[in-house]
């Protein structure tokens, strides 16, 4: 854990001139509290976003004068700049003790807009942190204090923020909402640059709505606005949406011209992420066009980035501990050297007592400098070891995770290249029956693909978040049997399971879904297919509804006639779940699982 002690500032020589300049005018009586605040205050700023380490020297110069001036408002705003550095210098624990104690400050000052202001530094921490409902709960707070003082323009700030973090949550309805509300302050305020980037934004959100229509207009309304000056990493994000959106509409050809400009701008910017994306999505549009030799070039273009970004987060975990390892040690140092402080000071006091009490103090306190040398050399030995101990164990660690992320991630690269070759056998496969078993095999596969997939990207590697992998399965399934006029309703609990529960209930998930897609709703309008997990009285409830033709109950209860239906028994059974099947308004079936293991 990282230390909150002070970091004592590494004072350069423009610093320790600003010292001297600073100490002659208090001498001499030429300068205002307030106007060496000022100053300070300019070099803080001045620094922020360059220079961060050296804006912390000087937010520590400021918290010295705030100090002696003895004004709670200074003091206040003292922890708000140094808060502020240690969050540009990336040591998130330290930047929110200082927020916090800066909050107490403002608080007790009644000062509503600054409290606002640090609940949302606080926000930007855990945001930095990866960390959405934590952000959100502080954001909210923030919003909440600058909608007391009326300030319009932060309150659509945090709209913006906080839609952000619903997005990560996968919440899209409840960040449209956020979008709306900012969308409307910039409206009034005509605030034209951020009218257009919302617009950039909302077409990410309508897509992954299904609302296509308003995902082209508010990308084209972004992207041919004369008025519009952002930069090229938001336009190719844009562009992106927009060759999105318009492959769900059936325009491949112009889906390809688009998704190539995005491409363009992003290499020649560096932006590998958007570059990978656009990978990505060239495949897919290839494929559909069965051009599988353009297909296989960037899916393998796709796999080489994602392989290269994986690798440099790797790199950066490892800086990251480095870094850590480096402040908690100067951290170690500096209690080290206040102890030796405080020790030749109880010296030095003792040193004023009486003669008789001066030979007794002197033998008493020999005795304990012997005793605490001594202890000294116990304890740093036993410290050195235990360190010792604690870094191998952490390296260890580190090292097994790094590789268990490895190995999903290789096991995931290749159940797709097993897809892949499925599909380009079924080319060269004239029985429809054949056929039609492969691309089953494929859906199956890609279950599998996703659940390790979802391992190595999340911090716990031995579970899966299982509302976002069976969000990513089930809209899987519906652009395999390309399904566009049937409502999908999901209502999947946040749980993370272990991987020997997800297998068998992820093979399952696919039958069902599939068996439902494909049989369920020939010659019926209006189709809905439900699809709901979660926990009750100590059992797992998985159910998948839809309101189409439905079919034989006997027929699933018993797993006979179908390979796919023998194998829902089968991995019922291994979760000794109660599957009860009901056809009264289309196929319901529904699997209370007992045996099943909850991760984190």
């Amino acid at each position: 854990m990282v230390q909150n002690n002070i970091q004592k500032p590494t004072f350069t020589f423009e610093i320790l001139f600003f010292l001297i300049l600073y100490i002659n005018t208090i001498l001499n009586g030429q300068t205002s509290v307030k106007q060496q605040l000022q100053s300070t205050q300019d070099s803080i700023q001045k620094y922020y976003q360059n220079q961060p380490v050296k804006a912390l020297d000087y937010a520590f110069i400021y918290e010295k004068i705030a100090l002696e001036s003895d004004s709670l408002k200074y003091k206040a705003k003292a922890d708000n700049f140094i808060g502020m550095c240690y969050y540009m210098n990336g040591e998130v624990e330290k930047a929110i003790k200082y927020y916090v104690s800066g909050i107490k400050k403002f608080e007790k000052l009644k000062d509503t807009y600054f409290v606002a202001m640090l609940h949302n530094n606080i926000g930007a921490a855990y945001q930095l942190r990866k960390k959405p409902e934590e952000t959100i709960k502080y954001y909210l707070k923030a919003l909440k204090g600058f909608e007391e003082v009326k300030d319009t323009l932060w309150m659509a700030n945090l709209y913006n923020n906080i839609s952000i973090q619903k997005n990560e949550l996968g919440l899209y309805k409840e960040e449209l909402d956020y979008k709306q509300k900012a969308m409307d302050i910039y409206i009034a305020q005509k605030d034209t640059q951020m009218i257009l980037l919302t617009k950039g934004n909302l077409a990410h959100t309508y897509f992954k709505l299904g609302e296509y229509k308003k995902s082209l207009l508010n990308a084209e309304d972004y992207l041919y606005s004369p008025y519009n000056d952002a930069g090229q990493s938001a336009r190719a994000t844009v562009l992106l949406a927009y060759a999105y959106t318009l492959q769900k509409m059936g325009e491949q050809t112009k889906s390809m011209n688009i998704v190539n400009e995005a491409k363009d701008i992003a290499e020649k910017n560096g932006f590998k992420e958007i570059t990978m994306k656009a990978h990505q999505h060239l495949a897919s549009l290839y494929e559909a066009q069965n051009n599988y030799k353009q297909a296989y070039f960037h899916f393998k273009s796709f796999h080489a980035l994602q392989d290269t970004l994986f690798n440099q987060q790797k790199d950066e975990t490892i800086n990251d501990l480095l870094v850590k390892y480096d402040s908690d040690k100067k951290d170690a140092d500096i209690i080290l050297l206040n102890a030796e402080n405080e020790l030749k000071n109880l010296q030095i006091a003792q040193s004023n007592t009486t003669k008789w009490a001066l030979i007794f103090g002197l033998i008493l306190t020999s005795l304990l400098a012997f005793l605490a040398w001594r202890l000294k050399n116990i304890k740093a030995k036993n410290n050195i070891e235990l360190t010792s101990k604690n870094q191998q164990i952490s390296k260890a660690l580190e090292e097994k995770n790094i590789l268990l992320r490895e190995i999903h991630h290789r096991v995931k690269n290749n159940l797709q290249v097993i897809s892949s070759l499925l599909k380009l056998q079924s080319q060269y496969i004239e029985d429809e029956g054949a056929i039609k078993a492969i691309a089953e095999g494929r859906n199956r596969v890609h279950s599998m693909a996703l659940l390790h997939q979802n391992l190595y990207k999340e911090d716990n590697l031995t579970g899966v978040n299982m509302k976002e992998y069976f969000t990513n399965l089930i809209e899987g399934l519906f652009d395999a049997y390309k399904i566009t006029d049937i409502k999908l309703e999901t209502e999947i609990e946040d749980l993370t399971l272990d991987i020997d529960t997800v297998i068998p209930l992820g093979l399952i998930a696919n039958e069902l879904v599939s068996n439902a897609l494909k049989h369920a709703f020939e010659n019926v309008k209006n189709g809905v297919l439900r699809v709901k997990l979660s926990e009750k009285d100590g059992q797992l409830i998985f159910n998948v509804k839809d309101n189409g033709n439905g079919y034989d109950e006997n027929l699933v209860a018993e797993g006979k006639k179908s390979f796919g239906q023998k194998l829902i028994k089968s991995l019922s059974d291994k979760l000794e779940a109660d599957v009860q099947v009901t056809t009264t308004t289309g196929t319901d079936v529904t699997l209370s699982i007992k045996e099943y293991k909850k991760v984190g």
